[in-house]
């Protein structure tokens, strides 16, 4: 039965993903909304989990000067969850993670850190809602804590933000337009085979970071193959690569269309249409 169907995927959505029945967007078929359609905001979302999934070790170039700003993001998160335009994080924490993905300009580096071209969009007393410039991904991150006054949560953003202006930052955000040294990043965002693969792992990645305990991070392509590395150590059985191959290809939360292909006990080759990535874990105990 149709409903049945319906209401254990429900069910499964909030076990594997931690998003309550009650805040699940559905589809017009009535059916949970997981991952977008939309090409711009599978750029934005690849974006991200490519800043995201991160590690002191394997920094992404985005880091910035200060370090540690985006690859430590995940332990803030509470819940992502797909809106028909948007993209939702929920976090206790809504102004220090915009502080961390907003973009400024490091000129002693020559380097930009944060999500280039991202801009607030507003806010009020429990969301701050932000757009990316180029690809106008949307992205809205909700205080779950929070019970504040407009005016506080902005009192609160100004707090977080004023390490921004620190000798050899300069803000970018605060520009209509993309800066010169926004627009030299435009490969980041540029839609390609692999957009909605990634797109699809950002919306998976709460159970890997907080079921599977693993700060999974992105390396170059081993030689002789032309798809990237997501790379994690682990000291359980729990988070081999087999079972978290399984948890998107085969778990009722799947990446639709998705397949896992072994190259042995803790290495194998994700793929998703014309894109692949291959998942690596070694054992750190």
């Amino acid at each position: 039965m149709p409903h049945v169907h319906d209401r254990a995927l429900r069910t499964a959505v909030h076990e594997y993903l931690y998003i309550p029945p009650r805040e699940q967007e559905r589809t017009p078929s009535g059916m949970p909304l997981i991952d977008t359609g939309d090409s711009n905001q599978q750029a934005f979302h690849a974006m991200l989990a490519t800043c995201l999934m991160s590690t002191w070790k394997d920094p992404n170039p985005l880091e910035g000067p200060e370090g540690s700003k985006l690859s430590s993001m995940a332990s803030y998160f509470n819940q992502l969850g797909m809106r028909s335009d948007r993209l939702e994080i929920r976090t206790n924490t809504a102004c220090r993670i915009a502080s961390r993905l907003l973009p400024l300009h490091h000129p002693e580096h020559a380097t930009v850190s944060g999500i280039p071209g991202l801009r607030l969009l507003g806010m009020n007393g429990h969301r701050v809602r932000l757009v990316h410039l180029p690809t106008g991904g949307r992205l809205d991150l909700i205080d779950s804590s929070s019970s504040r006054r407009t005016k506080d949560m902005k009192t609160v953003f100004l707090r977080e933000t004023s390490w921004h202006d620190k000798p050899g930052s300069r803000r970018l955000w605060d520009t209509d337009g993309l800066s010169p040294q926004e627009a030299a990043c435009t490969e980041l965002w540029a839609p390609r085979p692999c957009s909605a693969l990634r797109s699809a792992l950002l919306m998976r990645s709460m159970p890997l970071w907080y079921a599977f305990d693993i700060q999974p991070a992105w390396r170059q392509p081993r030689p002789g193959e032309s798809f990237p590395t997501l790379f994690w150590e682990n000291d359980a059985d729990e988070a081999d690569t087999v079972k978290v191959a399984w948890l998107l290809t085969e778990s009722p939360v799947r990446i639709a269309g998705a397949s896992y292909v072994p190259d042995g006990p803790e290495t194998g080759r994700l793929r998703l249409g014309d894109a692949q990535a291959r998942l690596h874990s070694r054992f750190s105990a």
